[in-house]
């Protein structure tokens, strides 16, 4: 009798996740197994700069704001994707995402900060949570319309013709065309 395992992809428990109108009960960050390193960090020298580097919306700044104002912030770190705001005294750092941030120790800390806002159990660590911020991940850029293919020299040439084979042992001729097997 085998040990099943739910999906990455669903939540199976909520951790005691309490649905508030329009709040959200699971996780909008990206499945374990499709989650990338973070990569090279590089320090921001104020919560300024990290918005700056990061195209944060100016709704979510405000948001972003509150969060930082009721920690004790050591400091920034950026990343491709995100950047975290660290903690003194031993506390996880919080990761601030497109649309989102994560890290907090219990859903009681988030209340404590911000209020009533969408919150959900992240898959960061056990027991942690996040909040979505008011205004959503930036949609990706969009990328150019590709002009229409034009017919390639490829295309344009004319079917390559089956190689010639020697009309008595039937191998195959090189371009010389004088059999190397026969003499034919």
């Amino acid at each position: 009798m085998g040990l099943r395992l739910a999906p990455p992809c669903e939540t199976t428990s909520t951790r005691g996740a309490v649905a508030y109108p329009g709040s959200v009960t699971r996780s909008p960050e990206p499945a374990d197994s499709t989650r990338k390193k973070d990569g090279r960090a590089t320090r921001y020298a104020s919560l300024d700069e990290a918005f700056q580097r990061h195209g944060t919306p100016s709704a979510n700044r405000d948001f972003i704001r509150r969060i930082v104002e009721g920690i004790d912030a050591a400091g920034f770190v950026g990343y491709a994707t995100h950047f975290r705001v660290e903690r003194r005294g031993g506390s996880p750092a919080l990761e601030v995402h497109p649309g989102y941030t994560n890290g907090f120790r219990t859903e009681q800390e988030i209340v404590r900060r911000l209020g009533e806002v969408e919150r959900w159990p992240s898959r960061r660590f056990h027991g942690a949570w996040g909040v979505t911020h008011p205004v959503a991940a930036p949609a990706a850029p969009e990328r150019p319309a590709r002009a229409p293919r034009t017919s390639s020299s490829r295309a344009a040439s004319a079917p390559e013709e089956p190689p010639k084979v020697c009309p008595t042992c039937f191998m195959v001729l090189p371009m010389s065309g004088v059999c190397q097997n026969c003499d034919a």
